[in-house]
């Protein structure tokens, strides 16, 4: 009977002595596993590299529009027309408002990532507002909502420069 403790510790001490390195060299090894893991998150294919890079440098045109503000809306509503996805009528109407309480001779900007014939690119907007309600909007965007704004522009009232008495 007195062997029985002994039995016991000897157990004890076998167990710790196999448990231990064990569990060293099995942190060890998933350390090192998700280390790799970790390390590759960052890889990418070259089809997914050229694909980001043509999504960053999307072709873009230009277009200046002056006019009066109370037109704003139809131009915003024409570059909706063109996109797929993106401008949702929220940032719409947070554009507008802003634009509507923007102090005179502030210029400000706008930049919106849509998505046009199944390509993603940026909606920049930049625009300066004078004491009289009118605007220059500068538009920097995809070909093809350019086109729109160019057509769209000659069926909208031009705003006059403002006269200097003197």
């Amino acid at each position: 009977m007195h062997e029985a403790p002994a039995d016991l510790s000897n157990f004890l001490i076998a167990s710790v002595l196999i448990a231990w390195p064990t569990a060293l060299l099995m942190t060890w090894w998933l350390r090192r596993r998700c280390a790799r893991k970790l390390e590759r998150i960052g890889e990418a294919s070259s089809e997914e590299i050229l694909a980001e890079l043509d999504t960053a440098y999307a072709p873009q045109s230009g277009i200046t529009i002056r006019t009066q503000t109370e037109y704003l809306p139809y131009l915003v509503e024409t570059i909706r027309e063109q996109i797929d996805h993106g401008l949702g009528d929220q940032q719409v109407q947070s554009l507008i408002e802003r634009i509507d309480h923007q102090r005179p001779h502030h210029e400000r900007h706008a930049v919106f990532p849509v998505e046009n014939k199944g390509v993603t690119s940026n909606l920049s907007l930049q625009w300066v507002r004078d004491a009289q309600d009118r605007i220059e909007l500068k538009v920097r965007a995809a070909p093809g909502i350019i086109r729109a704004l160019r057509s769209h522009k000659k069926r909208i009232p031009r705003a006059k420069p403002a006269r200097v008495k003197g």
